[in-house]
């Protein structure tokens, strides 16, 4: 499992990105703001852009959305 820093509204929080070889997929957790989400592996970076900030979108605001998704694809990219 990595765990990552993000920014919420200016706050840093926490972001734990597990890799499930089995269903090859990413699992996403944000504690801090009870959010979590599973996408494939096979998602370009724009596809998991994409996906988390329209998970994320009911939970907080759109810069916010942004950030916290550029930051975890920019995790899962290096790996």
């Amino acid at each position: 499992m990595q765990q990552i820093e993000t920014h919420i509204e200016g706050q840093a929080i926490e972001a734990f990105i597990f890799m499930h070889d089995t269903r090859d997929t990413y699992i996403i957790s944000i504690p801090d703001v009870n959010f979590s989400i599973e996408y494939s592996r096979s998602l370009d970076t724009k596809g998991q852009f994409e996906e988390i900030v329209v998970h994320l979108f009911n939970v907080m605001d759109e810069a916010s959305c942004e950030t916290v998704a550029r930051d975890i694809t920019e995790a899962t990219s290096t790996k």
